[in-house]
């Protein structure tokens, strides 16, 4: 960029932001303000692999002009101190509180607090503070000035006061109706202590609830009972990034696993609210989980939309009782809580190809049958799901004639950056990310994160559309036809690769892929640069002597 700005372009960009420029076009920017020097580079625990050196010749047979590397460009200051030149702005921490135009010259500090993950990552991962409300068994710690054990009723007359709300709720919900043993009160949930107060989590709701208790633990790996421990923090799925940027998918996660207010929330513990389809569109909906926008799209979310206000929800959910079914109808069928009973087999979210019609599934294919029964024909609601198992096949298709497209340039070296010429992945290995590594959409070249899309937010949405009946998400909406799209931009770039390769044979010129691939201000954060010997234990998260993680 050097120390002249040039053209308006330049300039409306910047002003675009609220930066203020001294001066006009061709202006030179002095420097005014005293830059800090950058801090220094997080220097890899895992050895960097080495470029193979290769003797090429080109295609007259003259020796190779090797292609310098973009490692050590000519500017090696930082962009912090590029804008600072150019505006006049002072870089500094983001923890100021100052305000940084476009963010520019700030510097990233990090969470000021992070508590240690679980399992066999827990001396990789580090959760922020804000897990202890949502795993409260492993991380919730009181801290009350307040001392002493209080009854029920004098938590209510404070609790009036300090948090008027939540009594409020209380007071409406059933718990606070008498029986022959009392209110379901304060102390039954959170203890008398007001030292060693509990944040409750399924257990405590399970010792008046077992029959729920049991449904909600009764899944298997893809359920509500695995969404947090195996799901997400033993199956990797956030460790690499930093910790602050996957709190959401910890959050979603961790609740529908460790809390039962995740679904009829505290403290009036609505049956009416867990029934309604927006309560589970909380977490079930966007990208790789357009369960909740496929439901609205369809005639089932239609008239929900248009009628759902007249309906009594404090009814059990049976076809005389609602017009049309809601997640709550299908998926928890006469208040059964382990949601994936309904369902034929775990496919990882749609992202996995199996033929639920095919009769091994006979069975659990009948059930769903029977569900639609209540207003359907079992022939319509057998020809409704035919059409889900088919188009779900088609579209995986695709996917493979991508995948092969993908595969033959890793095979040929043509993809651009190979993967040792990335950052290590959270295992420290430097792999290819759609074949038996880490299927991950971040450090990883263009065409590889084309692919990960392609399966993982389309081919994934076009059966969530199917099996909701949302026909027009199933085509022009996020399916089969945005996955067309997708396929002609990995032949697109495939086809680039190939000929930018074809030219370079040529001519004599042996690419090496830019620094830029492998490091920089974000990417230096990624687990896979942090990793030692040592890192990865056996699970050692335990609940009540026995290991929560065993298989």
């Amino acid at each position: 960029m050097g120390s002249y700005i040039k053209g308006a372009y330049t300039v409306g960009f910047f002003a675009l932001f609220g930066f203020t420029f001294l001066g006009c076009e061709q202006t030179s920017v002095k420097k005014e303000v005293s830059v800090p020097k950058q801090e220094a580079q997080i220097k890899p625990a895992v050895e960097e692999p080495k470029p193979v050196e290769a003797k090429v010749e080109s295609a007259s047979g003259s020796p190779v002009k090797i292609e310098e590397s973009w490692s050590h460009p000519k500017d090696k200051r930082t962009i912090q101190e590029i804008i600072s030149e150019l505006t006049s702005e002072k870089t500094g921490p983001d923890n100021l509180g100052d305000l940084y135009h476009a963010g520019l010259t700030a510097t990233y500090t990090g969470p000021e607090e992070t508590v240690p993950g679980e399992g066999k990552f827990g001396k990789l991962f580090r959760f922020l503070p804000l897990i202890r409300w949502y795993d409260p068994d492993h991380y919730y710690t009181p801290n009350m000035n307040v001392s002493g054990e209080f009854k029920h009723d004098e938590c209510v007359m404070c609790h009036t006061v300090q948090t008027p709300g939540i009594v409020a709720q209380w007071k409406k919900s059933k718990h606070a109706v008498a029986t022959e043993k009392g209110v379901v009160g304060c102390d039954k949930c959170h203890g008398n202590n007001h030292q060693q107060l509990h944040m409750p989590s399924w257990k405590h709701c399970g010792e008046c609830h077992p029959e729920q208790k049991a449904g909600h633990r009764g899944g298997k790996i893809g359920s509500h009972t695995y969404a947090f421990h195996v799901s997400t923090v033993e199956a990797t799925w956030q460790i690499a990034k930093p910790e602050a940027e996957v709190t959401g998918c910890a959050t979603c996660h961790a609740i529908v696993e460790n809390r039962c207010d995740g679904c009829h929330t505290r403290h009036d513990f609505s049956v009416a609210e867990a029934r309604k389809p927006n309560n589970c569109g909380i977490c079930h909906t966007g990208l790789d989980h357009y369960e909740y926008e496929m439901y609205r799209e369809s005639y089932h979310g239609m008239i929900y939309e248009s009628e759902q206000h007249t309906w009594d929800w404090s009814k059990p959910m049976k076809p005389e009782n609602y017009k049309t079914p809601t997640c709550a109808f299908c998926h928890m069928k006469d208040g059964e809580h382990n949601v994936q009973k309904a369902s034929t087999i775990n496919s990882h979210m749609g992202t996995s190809l199996v033929d639920r019609g095919a009769p091994k599934f006979r069975e659990s294919r009948q059930n769903w049958i029977n569900t639609c029964k209540g207003c359907h024909s079992p022939r319509f609601a057998a020809d409704q799901l035919e059409a889900m198992d088919e188009a779900v096949k088609v579209s995986f298709t695709k996917w493979r004639e991508a995948m092969k497209i993908v595969v033959d340039l890793y095979n040929d070296g043509m993809l651009d950056p190979m993967p040792s010429d990335l950052a290590p992945d959270y295992a420290g290995h430097y792999t290819f990310s759609l074949v038996g590594g880490e299927g991950r959409m971040f450090t990883v070249s263009d065409i590889e994160c084309k692919s990960f899309e392609m399966l993982v937010y389309i081919t994934n949405a076009i059966y969530k559309a199917m099996a909701h009946g949302a026909m027009y998400g199933a085509t022009y909406g996020k399916g089969a036809f945005l996955q067309d799209r997708w396929l002609v931009q990995i032949k697109g770039e495939a086809s680039r690769l190939r000929r930018i390769k074809a030219l370079e044979n040529h001519v004599g010129i042996q690419h090496k892929a830019y620094d830029f691939w492998k490091h920089g201000e974000y990417t230096d954060l990624l687990l896979g640069w942090k990793r030692k010997a040592g890192d990865v234990d056996k699970s050692a998260c335990k609940h009540e002597g026995e290991n929560c993680m065993a298989e």
